[in-house]
């Protein structure tokens, strides 16, 4: 089982008050003869047709001092996660969600955007406190 990061079940409160709705948890993406473990699928649902199907890899960032390292981790997991799930299902999108209050810091720190964007890392950003969507970054 998959660890859990403290503001995941913010995270999926957020997405099911957007009408998303978490279908998988942990989300299996298979590698060779193994899988990895993503925290979630979710789908958007109309009424007559699912819309948009994506994997979510949830990270707090929450502890500024340690925030490079976890960017290492982050970015190469989700990179590890986003070779192999492309594979398996082209059409599912990957994205990392993280609070906003994480998403504020780095926007003082532009090597870190920088490396989301010139990676491909889609960002989910999410307020926490509020529990709502605040952005969907996609470069």
């Amino acid at each position: 089982m998959t660890a859990l990061d403290t503001c995941e079940p913010q995270i999926i409160r957020a997405l099911e008050k957007d009408g998303w709705r978490i279908v998988v948890k942990p989300y299996s993406i298979y590698v060779d003869e193994r899988s990895v473990l993503a925290d979630f699928g979710a789908q958007y649902v109309t009424d007559t047709e699912v819309r948009t199907i994506v994997v979510v890899e949830v990270k707090c960032f929450s502890n500024a001092k340690a925030d490079l390292t976890n960017l290492y981790t982050a970015v190469g997991q989700y990179q590890y996660y986003r070779v192999n799930l492309k594979r398996d299902k082209p059409d599912v999108l990957l994205f990392l969600a993280i609070p906003d209050e994480a998403y504020q810091r780095f926007l003082l720190q532009p090597s870190f955007l920088d490396t989301f964007a010139e990676t491909g890392v889609k960002l989910l950003i999410v307020d926490t406190e509020d529990e709502e969507i605040v952005q969907w970054l996609t470069w």
